[in-house]
């Protein structure tokens, strides 16, 4: 493309300074403002990380960053632990409510083993049938955990790996550092944990809180009378006899 006379007759009418000075003369870098380009670049790259770092720590540590907040709340606010000689519940059963094939199986069958079924009928805290509806989750698991005897996770792959059971077993734990009582039970009823280090530390410790769903059906009655004799007993009269000479307090 040629442009006639572009070096006598085509010039600037843009800027003073460059006004009638021909065009082919003029330094394009004059229209760069170097500083203004840089800060615009600094906090657009700036917020860009910060955002997706927010948004992994969110996704990654929600409900740990819940529980610590609520945590430091009740501490600023001097919330102290009620000491009441009786609970209202002998075991608040923790397990996925997303999943109806687990939700049946605790309602159909734990429920009714333990609440009808055997001598003494032990009354469970189940978040489908128990919990006040509009109550935030937090005070709801708090609540269950400190007012029932026991915490019975009923553990499958995809409740592992929710926020709410990561909350829950935080909750349970918090209950052992603060008032010295075990209330953790564990009922698998998937293959879960495998290799997991938590889990070989807790069936040394004590192994009769860990149970297992059988596989075959003829296994199911001493299923159900091992997990009414667990829920029954306090954890720290089952514990390790090691483990109880070394680190439990009388």
């Amino acid at each position: 493309m040629k442009i006639p006379n572009l070096t006598t007759k085509v010039t600037c009418d843009t800027q003073a300074n460059q006004k009638k000075h021909a065009l082919i003369n003029f330094d394009i870098h004059q229209c760069v403002n170097d500083s203004q380009a840089f800060l615009i670049y600094t906090l657009t790259h700036s917020f860009i990380i910060i955002f997706l770092f927010m948004a992994t720590v969110a996704h990654l540590f929600y409900w740990d960053v819940s529980y610590v907040l609520q945590y430091m709340k009740a501490k600023l606010k001097g919330y102290q632990s009620l000491n009441l000689p009786d609970c209202v519940y002998d075991v608040f059963v923790t397990y996925d409510t997303r999943d109806p094939h687990v939700s049946e199986w605790v309602m159909t069958n734990l429920r009714v083993e333990l609440e009808e079924e055997g001598d003494k009928h032990l009354p469970l805290c189940l978040e489908e049938r128990d919990w006040p509806p509009g109550a935030p989750l937090v005070e709801n698991l708090a609540h269950s955990i400190r007012y029932s005897r026991k915490t019975l996770f009923v553990l499958t792959e995809a409740y592992m790996r929710t926020g709410v059971f990561k909350l829950a077993m935080c909750m349970a734990h918090q209950r052992l550092l603060d008032e010295n009582v075990d209330v953790i039970m564990l009922l698998m009823l998937q293959p879960v944990l495998q290799h997991s280090h938590f889990l070989r530390l807790r069936r040394r410790m004590c192994e009769k809180s860990v149970l297992e769903w059988p596989r075959t059906a003829a296994a199911e009655p001493w299923f159900w009378q091992t997990l009414r004799n667990v829920v029954r007993v306090d954890n720290q009269l089952i514990y390790n006899e090691t483990y109880s000479k070394c680190f439990t307090i009388k």
